[in-house]
This record gives structure tokens, C-alpha cells and sequence, in this order.
């Protein structure tokens, strides 16, 4: 049996109905309520059995293994983590040593990502453009738009 392994409470990009209906096991819960929310490194799932689903404080944590062999656990997956992490409560399809080794958690990262924000260029009047263009060799009408590969050739000719 593999262990435990990290997981987010997001859902898994195949939803768990329908990989469910593929497996000729019968599914004691409707599918269509299972969150996943973890797994193990041989592929047992973790999930929320979201019914009621306007309840989530309700919300029971099921376990397959890929089988009719389905755990229940009647509480929150706070509850249920202590519990099993605690030797409380045993999973039938965890592996039976899974507490001789050390326990420990990796959050996801809680960091948002940010792009870099390019410094803001102070604008250009459009005659100081058309002035750089016609001395380096383009062509620009007197009024109306300046082509963007002209202000771009500019703007790489002037880094600010």
C-alpha cells in the first residue's frame, strides 16, 4: 500500500463521477457528491461526500481503493486527519505502518504570484516620435497614427 501523499482541496481535472461509473466496483455514495480532495501514491482517493451540499461542516471523508473496499469516516477531515495520524482510528487500505515513520505536512504554497511590473514610460508626444523615425530612416506621415513597429524600434532604440 502506498502512503499519503500532499494533496490540495481542489477537484481533480477528471470528475469523479465519471471516473467512477468506468470501474465495474459498485460505489456506495452518488458520485456526483464525491469531492476529491487527496489520493495515495497507488491511487486510493480520498473524498468529501458532499451532501448536504449546502453543509460542508457536515461533509463525511470516504476512501476507496480502486474496489468495493469503501472507509467512512463520520466527521471533518480535520477530525479525520487526527485521528488516523493519531492511531485512533485505522484505514483499512493505509498501510499498517504508516505511523512508524514521522509525521509531517507540506502546504501548497500560499504565495500568490505576481508578474514583475515593468517601470511605467512617460509618454512621447507623436512629433518627437515622427522626428526620431524620420532621422533614422522611416517613413511617417505629418498627422494621424504612427505605426506600433516605428514606436517600438524607438522605444528599443531609447530603453528608459
Amino acid at each position: 500500500m502506498g502512503r499519503p501523499h500532499r494533496s490540495h482541496a481542489r477537484p481533480d481535472p477528471r470528475p469523479a463521477a465519471s471516473r467512477l461509473r468506468q470501474r465495474h466496483a459498485p460505489v456506495p455514495y452518488d458520485p456526483q457528491h464525491l469531492f476529491t480532495i487527496g489520493g495515495t501514491d497507488n491511487g486510493e482517493c480520498l473524498f468529501w461526500i458532499t451532501d448536504p451540499q449546502d453543509a460542508p461542516d457536515t461533509w463525511r471523508i470516504a476512501n476507496e481503493a480502486r474496489g468495493p473496499r469503501w472507509f467512512t469516516f463520520d466527521g471533518t477531515l480535520t477530525q479525520f486527519l487526527t485521528s488516523v495520524l493519531s492511531g485512533e482510528t485505522t484505514v483499512p487500505q493505509f498501510p499498517k505502518d504508516l505511523l512508524e515513520q514521522a509525521t509531517c505536512f507540506t502546504s501548497s504554497d500560499p504565495t500568490l504570484w505576481t508578474p514583475a511590473q515593468t517601470p511605467p514610460r512617460p509618454p512621447v508626444a507623436s512629433n518627437t516620435i515622427r522626428e526620431w523615425a524620420r532621422a533614422n530612416g522611416y517613413q511617417v506621415p505629418d498627422g494621424g497614427r504612427i505605426a506600433a513597429a516605428i514606436r517600438e524600434a524607438r522605444e528599443r532604440a531609447n530603453p528608459a
